[in-house]
């Protein structure tokens, strides 16, 4: 087995992205982080350094890379600016639906997807369920050469900023698993609809809904076969979760540089507070924390990578790293006493960004479900 541990290449790829996120991403990142939306000017730029398209053909503009390096590129760009950290996220996860699709629709999307010339979100979670994957209601009824739908989809990332969206929606809904499918739908078709949500975090890429009516997407729109969007969906979250892990622990890690900074020049009783062992403990222990966390959100990736079992560790890092996270932004925010709790300083900021964490790709509860059932077997899970 290989070695577990990075390579020249990554640390490479790491200089690069952090140079790159200080210079290009750091002057306007504060006034970013209030926006409802991210630039496209700035997509471009992360779109140009190629990391919207790892993992991608190259023939549509993609790059091949490894999962570590995807990884370290996203935790980089997470230490200056959460929405930007999102981007390469947001752009390879439709991208590898639409590799199930037809080549029209391959040739047509991804290429523009990369550049982020074109925005297209995915559509699973709705009004009731959202981890349940199974129990969605959005419908797809075939009829000659279209495919009518109707449902809503809600907590969707970007889904007003996007031109469209990809749709899971069932096509069979007495078959379960395999009556689930997925289509491209753009909005300028008749009878699409979106709304914004006003979230206190995550702002720039915000959620909303997309609701259908009686929508009729043609069938060249369909991506993949009948049937198959459930596993080929599920097949994507492992390493989407260790990417959410990454951007919190980026956060994490950019407090916790700054609060070792405040500690070491704030002065308090005639010495630098980092001598008292009631901060100079606490924020060892958070270090602590976040290297391990970030282990485990490496391992993942390095697991996926070399083609191995790693669906365990990835729900282990996506509901542990946003806990740590958290933890740590706070007691940086108490480091740094009142001052911490204004909105002149990100702690405020990260802390609102870092819960959306918790949620994203499934709760803590659903990725301990996972955990056990990696660990037990499925028949000891509490529901199927």
């Amino acid at each position: 087995m290989a070695d577990f541990g990075f390579t020249e290449a990554h640390e490479i790829l790491r200089n690069e992205i952090r140079s790159f996120a200080r210079k290009e991403l750091a002057p306007e990142a504060k006034k970013r982080a209030k926006l409802n939306h991210i630039p496209r000017d700035v997509a471009k730029k992360v779109a140009a350094l190629g990391l919207t398209g790892m993992n991608l053909p190259a023939e549509y503009g993609g790059q091949q890379a490894d999962w570590v390096s995807l990884g370290v590129a996203t935790e980089e760009l997470a230490k200056v600016d959460m929405a930007a950290s999102i981007l390469p996220m947001c752009s390879i996860v439709p991208c590898l639906m639409l590799m199930d699709g037809p080549l029209a629709l391959q040739k047509e999307l991804i290429p523009k997807i990369i550049k982020y010339d074109k925005i297209v979100c995915f559509g699973l979670t709705e009004p009731g369920c959202g981890s349940d994957a199974l129990a969605i209601q959005t419908k797809a009824v075939r009829d000659g050469d279209y495919y009518i739908i109707n449902g809503e989809k809600t907590s969707i990332t970007r889904a007003t900023q996007a031109e469209a969206i990809l749709v899971i929606a069932k096509t069979d809904p007495k078959a379960g698993a395999k009556g689930i499918t997925c289509f491209y739908v753009p909005y300028d078709l008749p009878g699409v609809s979106t709304s914004r949500f006003e979230d206190t975090g995550w702002k720039p890429f915000e959620r909303g809904s997309v609701t259908f009516d009686n929508v009729r997407v043609p069938v060249e729109y369909r991506v993949g076969d009948e049937g198959r969007a459930f596993y080929n969906t599920m097949n994507k979250f492992d390493w989407t979760r260790s990417m959410l892990g990454l951007q919190a622990l980026g956060a994490a890690q950019a407090s916790l540089d700054e609060a070792i900074a405040y500690a070491r020049e704030r002065v308090a009783f005639g010495q630098p507070i980092a001598k008292f062992e009631g901060v100079s403990f606490k924020l060892s222990h958070d270090a602590t924390l976040i290297t391990a966390a970030r282990l485990l959100a490496y391992k993942a990736l390095w697991l996926r990578d070399h083609g191995l079992p790693h669906t365990k560790e990835a729900a282990m890092t996506k509901y542990w790293c946003p806990e740590v996270a958290l933890r740590v932004i706070h007691d940086c925010l108490l480091t740094h006493g009142h001052n911490g709790f204004s909105e002149e300083l990100p702690f405020e900021q990260r802390l609102r960004d870092v819960i959306g964490h918790e949620m994203g790709d499934g709760s803590a509860e659903v990725q301990k479900t996972i955990i056990t059932r990696e660990l037990f077997g499925k028949e000891y899970v509490a529901y199927s």
